[in-house]
């Protein structure tokens, strides 16, 4: 039997088949990002991710779209802003106890659940380029309509590793959504150049989700170090650079390769999480949340500014690394939890 090493390479050498395809011209972006705690030797917690996105710049929102952004716009500050672009997204999210091998429910542990979801979100740039809003709305299937069960199920039986035995006992059935806003600003007086053309960009941010999904409230700080970066830019792996101005700079040791170093840390308060409390009124396992959970990230992106084509932009790739606090109380201690996200794709 191969290793699942082998596999996990596999899967990552035909990313780039995968994404040619469904690349669509200058004016999208595409991209995959696979996020899994095994990049750090554990198995538990939010164990895994996949998503699929697609980013658009030409406006194509329906007159009924910008009825209703425009409305939320005059009350969130972002009506004078114009449409940097919008973002389909379609993926899995997975989450287990610690243990996978037990088959007894587990109340004092995370419990399984899942979630196979649908996603949009609208980014608005400010007319000093300073202040980027972003809002988002997410659909989706909890429980075996996740399909979270048979995936982990397939993927550990394929890479012959230990079978997880407890999704019998996962948060159950629902449609569930959430909507948010986050609001990002360049701070000039944090940000600067540090010599050769390099340069320091500084962000902080504050973002508000509600839903039966979730609901929560965060604020952070993102800092990205490199040339041609915009005064702001979303949440990694959205760091943009200047590719239309000319000749794109290099701060790495080769010009083919633009790098970009990112580090952040974010702070929440949860008010529910349907992953650790399950439905509320229904018979799903659950643990008792912590209110305030942080996230530290650090990650590194390479960009191809050689590698655009006639139908696609420059190719990328990241790898980004998140260390968050323990989200739940239990008798024994909660550790804290590090997963790593591999993203492959191409840009506008």
């Amino acid at each position: 039997m191969p290793s699942p090493l082998f596999f996990r390479l596999s899967a990552l050498a035909a990313l780039p088949l995968l994404l040619a395809s469904l690349a669509a011209g200058a004016q999208d972006a595409r991209f995959l990002t696979y996020e899994n705690d095994e990049f750090f030797n554990t198995d538990r917690y939010y164990t895994n991710g996949i998503q699929l996105a697609a980013r658009h710049a030409q406006d194509t929102r329906s007159p009924s779209e910008r009825r209703l952004l425009d409305g939320l716009c005059r009350w969130l500050g972002c009506a004078e802003g114009r449409l940097l672009f919008t973002q389909d997204s379609f993926g899995q999210l997975m989450y287990t106890p610690s243990d996978i091998t037990v088959a007894a429910r587990q109340d004092q542990d995370r419990p399984y659940a899942g979630l196979l979801y649908l996603e949009r979100d609208y980014l608005f740039l400010s007319p000093d380029g300073h202040t980027l809003t972003t809002l988002d709305g997410q659909v989706g299937f909890t429980g075996r309509l996740s399909l979270a069960e048979h995936t982990q199920k397939l993927v550990h039986r394929i890479g012959d590793r230990l079978a997880p035995r407890g999704w019998s006992h996962q948060v159950g059935n629902s449609v569930a959504f959430l909507l948010s806003v986050e609001r990002r600003s360049a701070r000039p007086l944090l940000s600067g150049e540090l010599g050769a053309g390099v340069r320091l960009q500084t962000n902080t941010y504050w973002r508000l989700t509600a839903g039966t999904l979730m609901s929560h409230a965060a604020g952070g700080i993102s800092l990205a170090i490199g040339k041609d970066l915009p005064a702001v830019s979303p949440m990694p792996p959205g760091i943009t650079h200047r590719l239309g101005g000319g000749r794109l700079g290099t701060s790495c040791l080769w010009d083919w390769v633009q790098c970009t170093a990112f580090a952040g840390l974010e702070g929440r308060y949860v008010g529910y999480k349907l992953f650790l409390q399950g439905r509320p009124g229904r018979e799903d396992p659950g643990v008792r949340p912590r209110r305030w959970v942080g996230d530290a990230m650090l990650g590194l992106r390479l960009d191809f500014p050689r590698t655009r084509g006639p139908d696609h932009g420059p190719w990328f790739v990241q790898f980004r690394a998140t260390r968050r606090s323990a989200e739940f109380h239990a008798p024994v201690r909660v550790p804290r939890h590090t997963f790593g996200a591999l993203t492959l794709g191409t840009e506008f």
